[in-house]
């Protein structure tokens, strides 16, 4: 009886960390923004959205054909040095809107300056939308 109480605690233990919820809008920008201020691009690029993934390929290519050579032309080699500048200390990320689909988060950094943040659902998993790109 004891070995079987035993085992049942242990598959129950085994069990939990799969019955976690998944990560919402506001933690996932969290992780994106802690991935960001420290240069993990490819965390980074895990987080982005199909979308932003394309528009960072289409920058770094803008920019390879300006400079042969120089920068390589491929989005995640330059997602960091893009984002990392602008990648707050969070002080809040809090949900303003969600649907199944999309979600906006507020955030505020460590100066109190506060912006909102598009994230979409991608196969099960939100991804960050990043503002237009410059070119």
């Amino acid at each position: 009886m004891r070995r079987l109480l035993s085992l049942a605690v242990l598959s129950l233990a085994l069990a939990l960390p799969a019955c976690r919820r998944a990560a919402g809008p506001a933690d996932r920008y969290r992780a994106f923004a802690a991935a960001a201020r420290n240069g993990d691009a490819a965390a980074v690029w895990s987080m982005l959205s199909r979308r932003a993934q394309a528009a960072f390929d289409a920058r770094a290519r803008a920019l390879g054909a300006a400079a042969p050579g120089v920068v390589p032309p491929r989005g995640q080699d330059i997602v960091v040095g893009d984002l990392a500048v602008r990648a707050p200390r969070l002080r809040s990320a809090l949900v303003l809107r969600e649907s199944a689909d999309a979600a906006v988060v507020r955030v505020e950094d460590e100066t109190g300056a506060r912006g909102e943040v598009t994230l979409v659902r991608e196969g099960g998993t939100w991804k960050v939308e990043v503002p237009a790109l410059g070119g």
